[in-house]
């Protein structure tokens, strides 16, 4: 983004950067950027808090006035109000099935409750329907000649897809309860306590030695963080 910016800026366009990555925004010198300490993938903070959001979104937007160097950035005031646990949290979907169908049909009334009460979603980036993406997922453990649930993406694209909709599947579901869990209570349930963690896992764990030159180079860059590998 903070490439994108110069562009922007060349073609008369004023810009402000929201960095999660300070080193970057260093080297690159976005013409003004906001720094945010925030989790990777929420430049804005937390989901479902909008009057923290505006709050950050209006700080990044207040630059356009107030930033007077060339590459000025501005670290953000606040820590992420979600960096912190919720004690009472217990995780509403069920885990000890026997496999990843019977998990993914225990998840599905919790995925559904959750978008009945925020109205949106994540999922659908492959294109297919969460059981296909998790029985794809399942086979391709296994087996990288797996059957694709859709044409028109090689198999390691399409897998990378089908494990980011599960996860969203399941991390959607976590917090469709009650209590406010942190972003890190979710994934520690996710990558630890679900046979969908420990599968996708298995594949990512799996690329270095696979003979698919892409699924090799969508290894080096694996959607599992290296805490929980």
């Amino acid at each position: 983004m903070s490439a994108l910016a110069h562009w922007l800026e060349e073609e008369g366009i004023a810009t402000s950067v929201i960095a999660l990555f300070r080193l970057h925004a260093e080297k690159v010198r976005a013409p003004r950027a906001l720094w945010v300490p925030f989790e990777l993938g929420r430049p804005l903070g937390p989901p479902n808090d909008a009057s923290f959001q505006r709050k950050v979104l209006a700080a990044a937007l207040q630059l356009l006035d107030s930033a007077q160097l060339p590459g000025e950035i501005v670290d953000y005031g606040e820590d992420d109000p979600d960096r912190n646990s919720d004690p009472n949290w217990l995780c509403p979907v069920p885990t000890g099935t026997a496999d990843l169908a019977a998990e993914v049909l225990a998840v599905r009334p919790h995925y559904e409750r959750a978008v009945a009460r925020f109205a949106r979603t994540t999922v659908g980036l492959a294109d297919v329907s969460i059981e296909a993406a998790a029985q794809f997922l399942a086979a391709y453990a296994l087996d990288e000649g797996a059957q694709r649930p859709r044409t028109g993406m090689a198999p390691a694209s399409l897998m990378r897809f089908c494990a980011d909709d599960v996860k969203a599947f399941y991390l959607e579901a976590a917090g469709s309860g009650a209590g406010t869990p942190s972003g890190r209570q979710m994934t520690d349930w996710f990558w630890n306590e679900t046979i969908a963690g420990q599968t996708i896992k298995a594949i990512m764990n799996g690329s270095a030695a696979s003979g698919d030159k892409q699924r090799q180079a969508l290894g080096e860059k694996s959607i599992v963080p290296g805490i929980y590998k």
